[in-house]
């Protein structure tokens, strides 16, 4: 996988897989993100967003995962690997931010398929703005498999959203 790239894969996982997936993300118990504390101690602004399920490593979808990523991204070279389910709603403004990490893979897992429930991805602009350079569009079952450095953000902002539910694996490569 080359820096600064962004791929996609529709139908990440196997139908029956994503099936129970999906059925089962409807009776976790998701907490909130707003109160985590980044490195320096203060608040992460942009988790207000995020209601989470941390999942364990050895957990069957994080294994589907693994193997999915080898084939659908030629990517396997994983050091450490951070996996969660996210649930976020509509709301405003963007943030866009990125990851401390190497690579994230995104997949969609539950909601409508609207392209203001999916991902903007940022350029830099003048001073510090960011400006919007790509989006892509919420779909289920599918993946995102990006360099973590670059600028992203739910479009959930920009009105016509409703909630969705995906996995977020935040990746260190070896």
């Amino acid at each position: 996988m080359k820096r600064n790239n962004i791929n996609i894969q529709d139908n990440f996982f196997d139908p029956p897989f994503l099936h129970t997936l999906q059925k089962e993300l409807l009776v976790l118990e998701f907490k909130s993100r707003y109160h985590d504390r980044s490195t320096d101690g203060e608040t992460n602004v942009y988790q207000r967003n995020y209601h989470q399920v941390k999942l364990n490593k050895n957990a069957p979808v994080v294994q589907e995962l693994i193997k999915k990523m080898k084939i659908h991204f030629n990517f396997s070279s994983i050091k450490e690997i951070y996996s969660f389910y996210f649930l976020s709603f509509p709301n405003a403004p963007a943030i866009p931010h990125n990851d401390p990490f190497n690579f994230n893979c995104l997949i969609y897992l539950l909601g409508d398929p609207l392209m203001n429930n999916g991902t903007g991805f940022y350029i830099d602009g003048p001073g510090e703005e960011k400006i919007l350079n790509s989006h892509i569009g919420f779909k289920e079952n599918r993946a995102i498999f990006f360099d973590s450095k670059i600028y992203h953000s739910p479009l959930q902002f920009a009105g016509n959203s409703t909630p969705r539910y995906v996995m977020a694996n935040f990746i260190d490569a070896n």
